[in-house]
């Protein structure tokens, strides 16, 4: 069994909730740092699917990526994620920024699946700046990356010659493309971006990579799932199983 206030400690030791972007709302949203369980759900987002898995599999506790309460709430309807939470005697702890730019974070992960070395960070941008080992074309490194991933597709744009240095930004990070062109990236990974960004990377010949928000995040679910299981072997901390990728590619 453990206490959500040791979950939250254990997260600020190598994720500090203070790092978190100004615009972010992260720790303990909903519920009590004396809740105790046996059984914890790791989850990206907190639906109500994931919250009826809770309930159903007796997980007193969530730990999320996304914040169950972002923007500030004017209304809690019955059916809102907020209110079953709290009407089913949920704790939920959501890590988010802080996630992503810590060591070994998100950012971290994502590079480290798709091959980045050599990586520096740039915290307040929310990106990561590496090297590939061997230089590589823009289409060959898009299939790279979709079988890393495990990526149903992806978006990828060219670049006039061949790509060795790449900045990561996960989430919804297409924002981060002019960041990402001070550090002299010739290609750009995130989990979101708009045209006019797109159009941006293309003027500045930086190849851009769009895998979804949820393939670009979602493997630090698991990776959090093992760090905490190693930290609390009595208790067991499992990826919610409902918590699925809702894009559908044909």
């Amino acid at each position: 069994m453990v206490y959500a206030k040791e979950i939250y400690d254990y997260i600020n030791s190598f994720a500090p909730f203070d790092t978190a972007m100004s615009f972010d709302n992260v720790g303990l949203l909903i519920g009590n740092q004396n809740t105790a369980s046996n059984i914890v759900l790791l989850a990206l987002d907190v639906t109500t699917q994931v919250i009826e898995e809770a309930v159903q599999k007796g997980a007193k506790i969530i730990i999320s990526h996304h914040p169950i309460i972002f923007n500030p709430l004017k209304s809690i309807p019955t059916d809102s994620v907020q209110y079953l939470a709290v009407k089913n005697e949920l704790t939920i702890i959501s890590a988010h920024t802080n996630l992503d730019i810590a060591p070994g974070g998100v950012n971290d992960t994502l590079a480290q699946a798709i091959g980045i070395q050599f990586t520096e960070h740039t915290n307040e941008d929310c990106i990561l700046t590496g090297e590939l080992a061997k230089e590589t074309d823009s289409k060959s490194f898009a299939l790279k990356i979709k079988s890393a991933l495990g990526c149903y597709g992806l978006r990828y744009t060219e670049r006039n010659g061949n790509i060795k240095r790449v900045t990561v930004a996960c989430g919804a990070g297409g924002d981060s493309i002019f960041a990402a062109a001070k550090t002299g990236a010739q290609a750009f990974v995130t989990g979101e971006i708009k045209h006019h960004e797109i159009l941006f990377a293309n003027q500045n010949n930086i190849s851009v990579f769009d895998l979804g928000h949820f393939r670009s995040e979602d493997m630090i679910i698991t990776k959090l799932a093992l760090i905490l299981s190693e930290k609390f072997p009595d208790t067991k901390f499992e990826k919610a199983a409902s918590d699925t990728d809702k894009v559908k590619y044909i």
